[in-house]
């Protein structure tokens, strides 16, 4: 199962040099994973690990970021979803760039927030 959204960078997202802030780019990642793992589980889910996040080449203001999720594997109530973070400028020749990836682990709840199994594919 894969989930993904296109996202603008933007001077509120960046540090005083334009460089994105990691917590902008881990929240883009844990938004866009979350749906993936959701729509796997066909259930709410919750974060509950972050794991091997590399911040590859820096993502600057005016980047557009492409975040493509996957879920990778499935346990009992966890999902593993590995996340990608792609950018490009416009009008540079550079092209799509990997610029942060990253794996995170979610677990399908109920409504009382209580762990519950995921359905079978």
């Amino acid at each position: 199962m894969e989930a993904r959204t296109l996202e603008l960078v933007f001077p509120e997202h960046t540090n005083p040099l334009g460089a994105a802030f990691g917590g902008f780019v881990l929240g883009l990642m844990d938004k866009v994973g979350s749906y993936a793992a959701a729509r796997r589980a066909k259930k709410p889910v919750v974060t509950v690990a972050v794991g091997g996040v590399e911040f590859k080449v820096p993502i600057r203001t005016g980047d557009l970021l492409e975040v493509v999720a996957r879920v990778v594997r499935v346990g009992r109530t966890s999902l593993t979803v590995e996340v990608e973070v792609y950018k490009e400028r416009f009008g540079k020749e550079n092209g799509r760039v990997l610029a942060t990836k990253g794996e995170l682990t979610y677990v399908a709840v109920n409504e009382k927030g209580e762990p519950v199994p995921v359905d079978a594919p």
